[in-house]
This record gives structure tokens, C-alpha cells and sequence, in this order.
């Protein structure tokens, strides 16, 4: 089975093994006016991609992030020709950071969709300063102490200036007395409060943001929006691999499980929807998250997740990679070239 990171990071394979049949291109065209519809609305939106197992969806998943990123030999497959042409107008266009997930290990979404984030955002913008996406109220406290102990002039000397930020924009600048006490004053989420987080990780305690709990999912993925347009992107495209099994894997411990469910909501709607640009999910989906449950949940708990479950339902779309295709992607594949095919 092919993982979508060992996908994305090998085109070459990862398309020369890969069969596009007329129904999987119409999964692509769909995809694709999913991500132009929630890009050109400025909405976040996110849908399953539902298929049972063997079906390809990590495959697709990194043909998508090919296409998206504009690789020629996937935008040139012949299966794909009208699909691509119906979309190259603004697939040109339109700058999309695209983040590949495995889910499957990870401690908390927020901890899975921050890091990967993070690494991807030095990988291909090293001169970046990196989004806030910790709890900055401990890192805060210890800079005031800090403050109290050295003075104003060293403490501020350690600061120094933060021009050039391109992520942060206007909040760029040098830092004194009056804007770290209006950063200090203001409320957890303040674009100013994140601004002073990201100055003391950058310049007074170094390193530090890996041992802080991260913040809200829904304000984390704020940041990630309000960061990335600060890159120069239209949109933030994430592809959630084996999130579901992920999720079916903590169902011993309900109260984490539906928690996280709570989480997932966060990826289209929020308490506070600041996001400047939208961001796209594409959930890896073998079965009904309700099906993979239900043999290791009592009834009360079944019946409470299936009630999350069931209010979070709506807000999703999906895209189904049909079993009736396997046939002819096993018989295509045996007739492939064995350099072909890898």
C-alpha cells in the first residue's frame, strides 16, 4: 500500500503505478472543483474521501497534490487530459500550500496538523519565522520574570528589532517598553500577543516552543491561514491520511475520542473565523467512523459519539473512489511494463 508522503516525495513511481480510469477522473475533476470553489469563496471547506480498502486513496491523494502542485507528467497524462484542461486556467493561477498527513501515531490532531505544518513551512521557507502555534501564556510568564530580573534595557536589548517579518506583516518592528506592555495586556489569540510569542521563541528563549502545549485547534488553524497568506499562498490545501482509522484507534477512550471528533468540525467553522485565506481538508475514509467503533464502546457511548457524529455530518462533502473500478486497475497494472510500473 502506497503512503501518501512516499507518494508525494516519488512522482515518478507514484505515477507510473498509478491506473486512472474514467470514474477516478471523474473524482479528480470533482476535487479539483471542490478546492477552486472553496479558493475563489475565500471558505474553508473539507470532504471525505471515502473508499474502501485497496481502493487507492492515498494514491489519489498524491496524484492530486501532483496535479495541484503542477507537475508536468501528471498534468500530461492522456487519461487526464479533459480534466486538466478544464482546470489549467486557474490552476496556474492560484499559489497552494499543500501539506501531506499520516495520521496514524499521532498524540492529539492539533499536535499532528501543527508539527507537520511547521516542517513543511521550514523545509520550503527557511527564511520564515514559523506561526505561534503554541501556548504562549507559560512562555510570556517566564519572559516577565525574566524582564524583572535583567531590566528593561537588556531585556529589550535581547528582544531587538523583528523587521522583515514577511509573515506577520505590519507587526513587524523594533520592540520597547510601550508595544510589549500592550502584547502583555492583550487577550491569548491577539495578533500583537502572538507577534511578542514569536519574538521571545526567535530571540530570548530559543527552542523553547517544542516543550509548550499547543493552542485551540480552531485558532491554531486560524494562524496557520492568517501565516501562510503571509507567504504569498492562496490557500492552504491539507490531505488527512488514515485520520479515520486514527480516530477508530482511541475508541477505549471515549472521552479522548470525542473530543478530537469536536476537533474536526474546526476544519470549516470555528468560534471566530479569522481566516484570510480558506483551508482545504481532504479525510481519508475507509469506513464510517460509527461502524469502526461500535464493537469497543458501551451503549451511552456509542449513542453520544454517534450524536457528535451525526451534528458534525452536514458540514462535510465526499467523494467516493467506487470498488467497481478494482477490476480494471488490477488488469491494467498487470499489463503495464515491468520499468513502467516500477
Amino acid at each position: 500500500m502506497l503512503k501518501l508522503a512516499d507518494g508525494v516525495a516519488h512522482p515518478d513511481a507514484t505515477l507510473a503505478q498509478y491506473v486512472v480510469t474514467e470514474q477516478l477522473a471523474r473524482c479528480f475533476d470533482t476535487a479539483l472543483d471542490f478546492i477552486h470553489a472553496a479558493v475563489d469563496s475565500g471558505s474553508s471547506k473539507a470532504t471525505y474521501l471515502h473508499g474502501s480498502f485497496g481502493s487507492g486513496k492515498s494514491h489519489f491523494m498524491a496524484v492530486l497534490h501532483l496535479l495541484l502542485k503542477g507537475d508536468a507528467r501528471a498534468l500530461n497524462r492522456p487519461e487526464l487530459a479533459p480534466v486538466v484542461a478544464k482546470h489549467r486556467p486557474w490552476l496556474g493561477k492560484r499559489r497552494l500550500l499543500l501539506v501531506p498527513y499520516h495520521m496514524l501515531g499521532a498524540g492529539s490532531l492539533e499536535e499532528r496538523v501543527f508539527e507537520d505544518y511547521c516542517r513543511l513551512v521550514e523545509r520550503l521557507h527557511p527564511e520564515a519565522k514559523l506561526p505561534t502555534l503554541f501556548d504562549s501564556d507559560a512562555l510570556i510568564a517566564d519572559a516577565e520574570r525574566l524582564r524583572q530580573k535583567i531590566g528593561d534595557p537588556a531585556f529589550f536589548g535581547m528582544l531587538g528589532a523583528d523587521a522583515g517579518d514577511k509573515a506577520w506583516g505590519a507587526l513587524g518592528g523594533g520592540w520597547d517598553a510601550q508595544r510589549y506592555g500592550a502584547a502583555l495586556a492583550a487577550k491569548p489569540g491577539d495578533p500583537a500577543r502572538q507577534a511578542l510569542a514569536t519574538a521571545l521563541v526567535d530571540r530570548v528563549f530559543p527552542g523553547s516552543a517544542r516543550d509548550l502545549g499547543t493552542v485551540r485547534f480552531d485558532q491554531g488553524l486560524e494562524l496557520v491561514s492568517q501565516h501562510a497568506q503571509g507567504l504569498g499562498y492562496d490557500g492552504v490545501v491539507l490531505f488527512l491520511d488514515e485520520l479515520i482509522l486514527w480516530l477508530a484507534s482511541k475508541a477505549a477512550t471515549p472521552g479522548f475520542l470525542g473530543a478530537e471528533i469536536d476537533k474536526i468540525v474546526n476544519l470549516v467553522e470555528a468560534q471566530r473565523m479569522d481566516r484570510p485565506i480558506p483551508i482545504v481538508s481532504f479525510i481519508a475514509r475507509q469506513r464510517d467512523l460509527r461502524e469502526l467503533i461500535g464493537r469497543d464502546s458501551t451503549g451511552a457511548q456509542q449513542l453520544a459519539i454517534e450524536d457528535k457524529l451525526s451534528h458534525h455530518q452536514g458540514r462535510f462533502q465526499m467523494i467516493e473512489l467506487s470498488t467497481t473500478d478494482l477490476p480494471e486497475i488490477a488488469s491494467r497494472r498487470l499489463l503495464q511494463p515491468r520499468d513502467a510500473a516500477g
